[in-house]
């Protein structure tokens, strides 16, 4: 039923130029975030209207209800322990929590934890949970649980993830000691990530049911997940935050065709969109749609190139190569095509204010003979054939860069994979020697994921990226400093490293992701601190 609504949308299609009264979320709640994003990022995407404020004291929430979001990323998988993708993680929050949630400016609090103890000199966490909480299938939620979760996260390769510990115990039902071998200060920070599984319901059904039914201690229960088009919740009326939550269903679908987005909102069958298209952005801009979203460093969405820089047969293993395509990127002219000139260019793979930006280094100058001139170097004058591989999503990246390597004498290939195909390689493939695109989160703080993702000690690209020595050196150094500044100084030196001294990864383009609503939706938390955190828990449907 849910499916067909939403198919009849296209058929109800309202053109976008027609006169559209300006809505937006409301809520209390929803303010003090804003007034966070402010006060991180000296803005935000919108401002609410005195008019609409007035309208937001005067609502009131109503019990139950139905609200859709569209999200554009994919579900991959409902099993987080085994997930490649960070946004699998938005898509599975109503029913599966995570230990603690960040804010706007980088701080943690509790949420299925009580809290967390860094102990710097003997090199542990202590994590406290909270007591009485109880999975949605009337299994308990305690240290046994969280103990199970660690222990799928290392089975799945993803031991980064929790900080690379040596070992972790319960010393009672409810408190785990976390023990490391050396120091990092982003220990609270990545052991809060870690979303807790329903073990008993793993265990009753096995892995493969697991991928497509996700069971935790969230506020609502999954009843349908069809693969790539949509998923459903119920209310769970056992959840631990007496009152909550307030809707009965929530539903979220994913959609790839602008049109049907497009169509599916303007005409109800769709209370939120978050999207990072360019197109879409504009059109319900213009429309007279409100972008709820805040910009911060955490909500920036940068697309990149990567390199077979760690494939010694590959041309990208000489640095004058890598050089060269850096040389031949128009780099205006990508964030036009890219982002419709809402995005922005960016020298490092971040965004200004995110702690490893520095504003001070230049992206390489637009010069097709240097780029010629260093491929001729390298002993490339006559060019070579390569291949780009890449999903439909970031198709759009690799034409412009086929076009743009073409100009220096490179034949490029594109193969658009399919995206399971895709992530299959992300961990020790090399995608042919050649190049991929790809679509990455920013980050206030990007020691975690620079090391997940783009160091030895992570879990992606161990054989096709290159890992020099001193890149490694600063990056490990930032997790290991004693004091924020000088965090930030070995981060920066790192992120220069990595895409401008070694090329490792070319940022094509930065993009802000924004989120649009109804006025009936209040309270979703979307876009609001981080690209996947959210209160499905609070959101709600004003009257």
């Amino acid at each position: 039923m849910f499916k067909r609504q939403l198919r009849q949308a296209a058929g109800f299609f309202l053109a976008a130029t027609m006169a559209v009264g300006t809505v937006g979320c409301s809520g209390s709640s929803q303010k003090a975030d804003t007034t966070a994003a402010e006060s991180a990022a000296g803005t935000t995407a919108a401002e609410n209207s005195g008019e609409s404020a007035a309208a937001e004291e005067t609502s009131q929430p109503a019990a139950g209800g139905s609200v859709t979001i569209c999200y554009p990323d994919i579900l991959t998988t409902c099993f987080l322990p085994f997930s490649a993708s960070t946004g699998d993680r938005f898509s599975v929050a109503p029913a599966i929590e995570s230990l603690g949630r960040t804010d706007i400016e980088g701080n943690v609090s509790g949420w299925l934890a009580d809290s967390f103890t860094v102990d710097q000199e003997n090199l542990t966490v202590t994590i406290k949970l909270k007591e009485g909480i109880q999975f949605s299938d009337g299994s308990d939620f305690n240290a046994d649980a969280v103990i199970w979760n660690f222990d799928k996260m290392v089975e799945g390769g993803k031991a980064s993830e929790l900080g690379s510990p040596v070992s972790y115990e319960k010393t009672d039902d409810y408190t785990i000691v976390v023990k490391y071998d050396q120091w990092a200060n982003n220990w609270e920070i990545v052991l809060s990530e870690v979303y807790i599984y329903c073990p008993a319901a793993f265990d009753a059904n096995g892995e493969d049911w697991a991928a497509i039914n996700a069971v935790g201690t969230g506020p609502y229960i999954m009843t349908e997940y069809v693969k790539e088009d949509h998923i459903s919740y119920e209310k769970n009326p056992n959840y631990w935050i007496e009152g909550k939550p307030y809707l009965d269903e929530l539903n979220i679908v994913f959609m790839t065709d602008i049109t049907t987005q497009q169509a599916a909102f303007m005409n109800g069958e769709i209370d939120l969109i978050s999207t990072n298209d360019a197109t879409l952005t504009q059109i319900l801009s213009d429309a007279g749609f409100e972008n709820i979203a805040a910009q911060a460093p955490d909500l920036g969405a940068i697309k990149y190139i990567m390199f077979a820089s760690g494939v010694e047969d590959s041309p990208f293993h000489d640095l004058k190569v890598r050089q060269a395509v850096s040389h031949a990127i128009d780099w205006d002219g990508y964030v036009y095509s890219l982002t419709g000139n809402l995005g922005i260019k960016v020298s490092q793979f971040g965004v200004p204010g995110a702690w490893s930006y520095d504003d001070s280094v230049e992206l390489p100058a637009y010069d097709v003979e240097m780029a010629k001139a260093l491929l001729a170097e390298a002993g490339y004058p006559d060019g070579f054939d390569t291949t780009i591989s890449t999903i439909s999503s970031n198709n759009n990246i690799a034409v412009l860069l086929q076009a743009s390597l073409a100009e220096i004498g490179i034949n490029a290939e594109i193969n658009v994979m399919e995206t399971s195909a895709f992530n299959a390689e992300k961990a020790e493939g090399t995608y042919d020697g050649g190049i991929i695109t790809g679509q990455g989160a920013s980050k206030l703080d990007f020691t975690n994921n620079y090391i997940r993702l783009y160091s030895t000690q992570g879990i992606n690209y161990l054989n096709m990226m290159d890992h020099p020595a001193d890149y490694e050196e600063a990056l490990f150094g930032a997790r290991a400093a004693t004091d924020q500044d000088e965090k930030k100084a070995l981060l920066k030196e790192a992120s220069k490293k990595l895409a401008n001294e070694y090329c490792l990864i070319l940022p094509m383009a930065a993009t802000f992701s924004t989120c649009f609503s109804n006025d009936r939706v209040a309270d979703s938390g979307i876009y609001q601190s981080t690209s996947v955190i959210w209160t499905p828990e609070d959101i709600k449907v004003i009257e």
